[in-house]
């Protein structure tokens, strides 16, 4: 009898230490949560072919390291791939290859949750913070224990990022992000922003007490450039006519692809800035966790062991942001002339005469645009708004922003004068009306 229940209980305290220990290997697993995704490119049309590019390769790349494509919500206009310049309809390419390679499509399986109109400030912000009925589709619903990748792809400006009919202002990001701590919806966040002056989206803005370590293509006032440009826009011996990626974007994507997994945060970091060598990558916020791999952010930790060989350097033309339009008429134009079709060539040296004439007339308008409100007063609004003017500015800087790019002043080239706006919002803090009228005249000027 005494063997009996001495047995029994072996076998109790066995089965409590097997169920103890189950608890634990869930709590454990629990406590590591899971890694969460969302990418953004912000523009459209066939000049910017590469921001979708790089955020369909984004997507590649995490999802070779396992991350679930439950776990990945996509935002980006979707008009590249079928649009009517691709040489390849229905394909997207982020890096070229010499004639008889084929290239790696990144457009195949890139699912994409957010297309067309649907692609807006409103709607991105929605995501980060798990508004569902305002966003209309995939949102994010993580907690405290899982870990939050973020990457944005567009044309920017000081205390700015672009969406294709829309602004979205470092103030709003800013609540956006501090929400999303506020309903612990995350336990470390890492944001990879590529846009101009993409620094000043976080340059004096992100705490650094709230889990958001951040890294941008370039400081608070420099542009950032675009790769891959022609004359390297080839595809298998077929010239695409346009930047396939961003310098920043594919030096850290290129080095994920390879042995960035592996490497800490930190290490991947270096070798981003020394490889994007026109502009300063730049890091801010929460620098705690940068000794952490890159695996567990842009990943599965799980699925890292395997190391893929590193894809081999390609000599490339890196161009300014702001000159990228111009950059791809001049070569279509040289290109055109080569096969001695009059009428093409008509057309292409009409359309860079355009941009040329639009590009003289936004510089001397934007050269007007200070006096308008601000009379003789002895300021240069033309310079690097403060962090704090860039985040008083709100209506007044969404209200002009949103005048002179439907009007078609403030593109691509235009953004580069977005610093005055900032700026003269600032002086005239107490007349935004005045603002506001001077950037409609501007454009009734245009």
């Amino acid at each position: 009898y005494q063997r009996r229940v001495h047995g029994d209980s072996v076998h109790h305290i066995t089965q409590m230490m097997k169920l103890l220990l189950l608890v634990s290997l869930c709590c454990l697993s629990y406590a590591f949560g899971a890694n969460y995704a969302v990418l953004v490119a912000g523009s459209n049309g066939f000049y910017n072919y590469r921001h979708q590019a790089d955020a369909c390769h984004a997507y590649q790349s995490l999802r070779k390291l396992g991350m679930p494509a439950a776990n990945i919500i996509t935002m980006m206009y979707d008009d590249i791939a079928n649009d009517p310049s691709n040489p390849f309809p229905g394909k997207i390419f982020n890096k070229p290859t010499a004639s008889g390679a084929a290239g790696v499509d990144v457009y195949v399986g890139c699912e994409i949750d957010y297309k067309g109109v649907d692609v807006t400030p409103a709607k991105f912000l929605a995501v980060l913070t798990g508004d569902a009925k305002t966003a209309g589709g995939r949102v994010l619903a993580t907690t405290s224990n899982d870990h939050v990748f973020i990457n944005f792809v567009d044309h920017g400006a000081p205390g700015l990022i672009a969406f294709p009919s829309d602004e979205l202002l470092a103030a709003d990001l800013l609540k956006a992000l501090q929400t999303m701590h506020d309903k612990n919806m995350y336990g470390k966040l890492t944001f990879y922003l590529e846009a101009c002056e993409s620094g000043s989206m976080f340059e004096g803005i992100l705490p650094t007490n709230i889990s958001i370590y951040a890294t941008t293509a370039a400081n608070a006032d420099e542009s950032s450039y675009g790769t891959y440009c022609p004359p390297q826009d080839s595809v298998d011996g077929t010239e695409l006519g346009t930047c396939l990626g961003d310098l920043y974007s594919v030096s850290w994507m290129e080095n994920l692809d390879g042995k960035g997994a592996k490497e800490t945060l930190a290490e991947q970091f270096q070798v981003v800035q020394n490889l994007t060598d026109q502009s300063h990558v730049m890091q801010y916020g929460t620098l705690d966790f940068i000794n952490e791999i890159v695996g567990d952010f842009e990943g599965n930790e799980k699925s890292i062991a395997v190391e893929a060989s590193a894809a081999s350097p390609v000599s490339s033309t890196h161009i300014d942001s702001r000159d990228i339009k111009l950059h791809i008429l001049y070569f279509n134009y040289l290109r055109v002339s080569r096969k001695q079709d009059a009428r093409a060539s008509a057309m292409a040296q009409s359309l860079l005469h355009a941009e040329l004439d639009h590009r003289q007339k936004v510089d001397r308008l934007f050269a007007l645009f200070p006096n308008m409100v601000l009379g003789n007063m002895d300021v240069d609004v033309f310079n690097s708004p403060s962090p704090a003017n860039i985040m008083e500015c709100g209506d007044c800087c969404k209200r002009s922003a949103r005048v002179l790019r439907e009007c078609g002043v403030m593109d691509d080239y235009g953004l580069k004068y977005y610093k005055a706006v900032v700026n003269t919002c600032h002086y005239a803090l107490q007349k935004p009306d005045a603002v506001v009228a001077a950037a409609e005249k501007i454009c009734k000027l245009y």
